[in-house]
C-alpha cells in the first residue's frame, strides 16, 4: 500500500474547528437558545471571520453556524418567522468567504459546506429527554433545518453532537432522502468491559449499527473527551463497516476543582497525537477539531495531515468524490 507524505495511507480531508468557543474567546456571549447562531444576529462580521480564518489555516469542510436554529429554539426567542433569513445569512457568509477567497487561491474555494445539524436542546424540548418524545415532531424539527440550509446553499448535511439512541433515530429519519450525503457525529465514552465504547445513554456500537446501516455515508466522533479517544477509536469500525471514518474531538476537561478547562493542549501535541491515530487505524479518513479549538489547531493539523502540495490535493480530490 503506498502512503501520502505525511506517512497516512490516504490523503485525510481537514475539518473546521470549534465556533462556540471562538466566538466566546473573541468576546461574543453564545448563551440562550440561540446559542453560537445568536451571532449570526449580533455580529455576522466576526462569523465570517472565523470561517476565513479556518478556511485559510487549512480547512477543506466548513460547518454553517446553526447550533440553535432549529424551530422551537427560535421559538422561544420570538424569531420563528425569521428562520428562513437565519438560514440563508449562514449560507450567505460562507458563499462570501469562499468569493473573498477564490480570486487568490482557486483551491481554497473548493472547500464544502457542511449543514450542521444539533440535537434537539432540552430547553426546545420543554425539558423532555425521555424515549416518549413525540418522534414525528422532532423528525420534522430535524428535516426543517437540514433541508432549509441545504436549499440555503449547503452541500451535505451533518448531524453532529448526538450522545442518545432515540435523537439519532429521530435525526436520520428527518433528513431521510434530501439528495445530499449525510454525515453522522456522535460522542462516546468508555463503555463497561476493557477498551469498550458507548453512546452517552449507554446505547451500544451494536445498537448504533443497526440505526446507521444505509442511512449515513460518514461517522465521526465527535465532543469527546481526548482520553476516551482511544476506546472510541477502536469502537467506531463496529458500529460502520463500510462508511467514511473520521474524528474531532474536544479540547477541554474537569479540573480536580470541578473548574472547567477548554483546552488542555497545545495545536502541536493536539496535532500529532489526530496524526499518529490516523496513522494507526487506516479507515479513519476525516480529521478535524472540536469545542475549545482554535484556527491554530487546524493549520497544525493541515501541517501534520498535508506536509506538501500534493498530499492536500489529493486530499480534495477524495473529498469531490465524497460530496460532488
Amino acid at each position: 500500500m503506498s502512503t501520502s507524505a505525511a506517512g497516512l495511507p490516504t490523503a485525510p480531508i481537514v475539518l473546521d474547528g470549534a465556533m462556540g468557543t471562538e466566538l466566546a474567546r473573541r468576546g461574543v456571549a453564545v448563551h440562550g437558545p440561540l446559542a453560537a447562531a445568536q451571532a449570526l444576529i449580533d455580529a455576522p462580521e466576526l462569523v465570517a471571520a472565523i470561517h476565513r480564518d479556518y478556511l485559510e489555516a487549512g480547512a477543506q469542510v466548513l460547518r454553517t453556524n446553526s447550533f440553535g436554529l432549529h424551530a422551537r429554539s427560535l421559538a422561544a426567542v420570538g424569531l420563528a418567522a425569521e428562520a428562513p433569513r437565519l438560514y440563508g445569512r449562514a449560507l450567505e457568509l460562507l458563499a462570501a468567504v469562499r468569493e473573498q477567497v477564490r480570486a487568490r487561491d482557486r483551491e481554497l474555494a473548493k472547500f464544502r459546506i457542511a449543514a450542521a445539524v444539533p440535537p434537539l436542546a432540552p430547553a426546545a424540548l420543554g425539558g423532555r429527554r425521555s424515549q416518549e418524545r413525540d418522534g414525528a415532531l422532532d423528525q420534522a424539527e430535524y428535516r426543517a433545518l437540514a433541508t432549509g440550509l441545504l436549499e440555503a446553499g449547503a452541500d451535505l448535511v451533518l448531524l453532529e453532537t448526538f450522545g442518545r439512541l432515540v435523537d439519532i433515530e429521530a435525526a436520520l429519519a428527518g433528513v431521510a432522502d434530501l439528495g445530499a450525503p449525510v454525515w453522522l457525529a456522535v460522542v462516546l465514552r468508555r463503555g463497561p468491559g476493557p477498551g469498550a465504547a458507548q453512546l452517552l445513554d449507554g446505547g451500544s456500537m451494536v445498537a448504533l449499527r443497526e440505526r446507521v446501516r444505509g442511512r449515513v455515508d460518514a461517522l465521526f466522533v465527535n465532543c469527546t473527551a481526548i482520553d476516551e479517544m482511544p476506546a472510541a477509536i477502536a469502537a467506531l469500525p463496529q458500529a460502520a463497516p463500510r462508511a467514511v471514518l473520521g474524528i474531532y474531538p474536544h479540547l477541554g476537561k474537569r479540573r480536580h476543582d470541578g473548574v472547567w478547562i477548554d483546552r488542555i493542549v497545545g495545536p502541536e501535541v493536539y496535532a500529532e497525537q489526530i496524526h499518529a491515530w490516523l496513522r494507526a487505524r487506516p479507515r479513519l479518513t476525516v480529521a478535524g477539531s472540536c469545542c475549545g479549538s482554535t484556527p491554530a489547531y487546524t493549520a497544525a493539523l493541515r501541517r501534520w495531515l498535508h506536509p506538501d502540495a500534493a498530499t492536500r490535493a489529493a486530499a480534495f480530490v477524495r473529498l469531490a468524490e465524497l460530496v460532488p
